[in-house]
């Protein structure tokens, strides 16, 4: 029973510590991927890993016979986050890219080769943006989020405007076609002075909305932000009370687990401590039902120098959410075997999918219980048995 996209719904991949989300906006023509991760031990026979470039050429809905992505959003160009790109590039047609103008403000030799990659397609694409005066067909678009002096000089300045977003915006539009009460994605970083510092820091932050109907589902995005950046999201969005924008079905936590979104060390003289106050910011925004994801690998510890995941962290996250609503996309539905954690907007709601190896084996446990049943009564089961059928506006300027 081979892993299928929910016709509206969020998927989270097991690819190790680091990121990889599905945003299903229309199983049948409008696909998101949010960041990925694609590593060379997936291939290995016996490997828990998903190979995400294969999974996406597999399951993404063609467009001149060659698979199709919407729009790729990169939160930020570290190697977790990119790892693949150009194995995806040869492979998908990617009608748009999101990303901030971090990308071009990184030296080569700091960048992975699929984050360089990147780059390159990126700059290929704004230089089709700027010589067409942002009238570019699908495959040639690109949205850089946030702000940077970088288009003062004289190689961006004439990028066009429609194609910037900033914290504050909303975003309906994707590819090129407008998906409003469908879809929106609410910008909330980084903000003007974050893009020259750490690189983390500078992650794209944003909330996703889709609609199903009269169904609506909420994932929040943080990236690979720390503590101070996180409650200064929370804080500016409540000060401009949109709390709307911080809501959240499913929040994928911060940096893979990182004790940094909740444990900070105010002074350096100092032992961090636990910040409180954004544990309550993430408790008070969750919606019913809520479920909190770590994209990483099982080894949680507070080992000296570990890093992410960190068991502290995963202590307070499970206090915030319902007993069993913690998920760790390499413990779903068990170590060994881990599947995509799915999330579903249907007539039903907001619903966490049951996974293929629990349904697997629950299917298995029906069929042997009916043979053993029919063996002992000496008649055929009474039941079938066996597995079944299966556009943007701006809210509070350019801060």
């Amino acid at each position: 029973m081979s892993f299928s996209l929910p016709e509206v719904g969020f998927v989270y991949w097991p690819i190790g510590t680091g990121d990889s989300t599905t945003v299903v906006v229309d199983a049948k023509n409008v696909v998101v991927q949010v960041d990925l991760r694609e590593l060379e031990c997936c291939d290995d026979e016996g490997d828990c890993h998903s190979s995400i470039v294969d999974e996406l050429v597999r399951l993404l809905p063609t467009r001149d016979n060659r698979p199709y992505l919407s729009t790729f959003i990169l939160t930020h160009p570290d190697k977790d986050h990119i790892q693949g790109f150009e194995e995806l590039l040869s492979k998908v047609t990617i009608g748009e890219i999101w990303h901030s103008p971090r990308v071009f403000m990184e030296y080569k030799k700091d960048l992975c080769e699929d984050a360089q990659k990147f780059v390159a397609e990126v700059n290929r694409r704004r230089k089709e943006t700027i010589d067409n005066h942002g009238v570019v067909p699908s495959g040639d678009r690109v949205r850089v989020i946030g702000h940077a002096d970088i288009f003062e000089e004289p190689e961006y300045k004439n990028f066009p405007d429609y194609w910037r977003s900033f914290p504050g915006s909303s975003i309906t539009s994707l590819d090129g076609v407008d998906h409003t009460g469908v879809f929106e994605a609410f910008i909330h970083a980084p903000f003007k002075d974050d893009c020259d510092g750490d690189r983390n820091e500078s992650s794209l932050a944003f909330q996703i909305v889709l609609s199903s109907g009269n169904q609506v589902g909420k994932a929040l995005f943080l990236g690979d932000l720390c503590y101070p950046a996180i409650k200064r999201i929370f804080d500016k969005t409540k000060e401009k009370q949109r709390p709307q924008y911080l809501s959240w079905n499913v929040l994928l936590a911060p940096h893979h687990g990182s004790k940094s979104a909740m444990y900070w060390q105010d002074d350096p003289e100092r032992d961090e401590v636990l910040k409180q106050d954004i544990l309550a910011d993430f408790e008070s925004a969750a919606l019913e039902p809520s479920y909190l994801v770590v994209s990483s690998e099982s080894d949680f510890s507070d080992a000296a120098g570990k890093n992410p995941p960190h068991l502290k962290a995963r202590k307070r996250y499970e206090e915030i959410v319902d007993a069993g609503h913690f998920l760790c996309t390499h413990e779903h539905p068990n170590t060994s075997s881990p599947d995509p954690i799915c999330f579903c907007i249907s007539a039903d709601g907001f619903t966490l999918r049951q996974s293929a190896s629990t349904e697997r084996a629950e299917a298995n446990a029906r069929l042997t219980a009916a043979v053993a049943q029919a063996r002992g009564g000496g008649a055929p089961p009474k039941s079938q048995v066996g597995f079944g059928n299966g556009g943007q506006s701006m809210l509070w300027g350019d801060e």
